[in-house]
């Protein structure tokens, strides 16, 4: 699929956006679909992540060992030619990269390429709090990255999809 946009969220244990918890990518449709946790999870993170974003996961079978989380994500982003990611963070874009790349382990091929578009203009972000003000089951599961990059995806398309 050439060309398509994947909406991206990631969720990190750290103040700075370093440590990534879970990542998941949605396309334009909302068909085609990418959700990950990192098994183990980050040992120390912040009050707010331990309260409010760990208890949230899914687990399971999307908790996943970094090897896996790797390939998993890699044969996933390989489905697409030149796809455009965006998200309203770039912390998330260097999440993605580090995650592409093997969480810093060495001998990874280069990954798959993608561009990234950052929106954080404020039309997108008002609609975001539109679909989480219209969707109290979605608000209640803020800040799992799937959730957040359903609300992305949903925002961007309500503006027409424009500035791409």
């Amino acid at each position: 699929m050439h060309g398509m946009r994947l909406f991206l969220d990631c969720e990190w244990s750290d103040p700075e956006g370093h440590q990534l918890v879970s990542l998941a990518l949605v396309d334009a449709s909302g068909q085609h679909r990418f959700y990950a946790e990192r098994d183990p999870l980050p040992s120390t993170p912040s009050d707010f992540v331990r309260e409010v974003v760990y208890p949230l996961l899914d687990r399971g079978i999307t908790a996943l060992p970094d090897l896996a989380f790797t390939e998993a994500l890699r044969a996933f982003l390989a489905s697409f030619e030149d796809p455009l990611i965006l998200a309203d963070a770039g912390e998330d874009f260097a999440l993605l990269s580090h995650a592409l790349g093997g969480f810093g382990q060495p001998g990874w091929p280069p990954a798959p390429p993608w561009r990234p578009m950052l929106v954080i203009f404020g039309d997108v972000l008002m609609r975001i709090e539109d679909y989480f003000d219209a969707r109290p089951e979605a608000r209640e599961r803020r800040h799992h990255a799937m959730v957040d990059a359903e609300a992305l995806r949903w925002a961007f398309e309500k503006i027409g999809g424009a500035r791409s």
